[in-house]
Order: structure tokens, then C-alpha cells, then sequence
């Protein structure tokens, strides 16, 4: 049984650095896409 509680605290890890991940990836789409619009707006011009 103590071999589940590593198991557990394995996935636990995984899944919060998977999250954190897919968040940071997230934020750099967010700003890529505000300067792909701001750089669209100065072809425009």
C-alpha cells in the first residue's frame, strides 16, 4: 500500500507541471496573438 501514496504523489506532480505548462503556453499564444493584430493594424495603414 505505501507504493500507492508514491503513485499518487507521482500523477499529482505530473498533472500540476502539465497544467502549469498548458497555462504558460496559454499566456504566450494570448500575447503572440495581440502583437499578430497590432502588426496587422500597421500593414493596414
Amino acid at each position: 500500500m505505501e507504493n500507492l501514496n508514491y503513485l499518487f504523489a507521482g500523477y499529482s506532480v505530473f498533472w500540476l507541471l502539465l497544467s502549469v505548462y498548458v497555462f504558460v503556453i496559454g499566456r504566450q499564444q494570448k500575447t503572440i496573438e495581440q502583437e499578430i493584430a497590432a502588426l496587422r493594424e500597421e500593414i493596414k495603414k
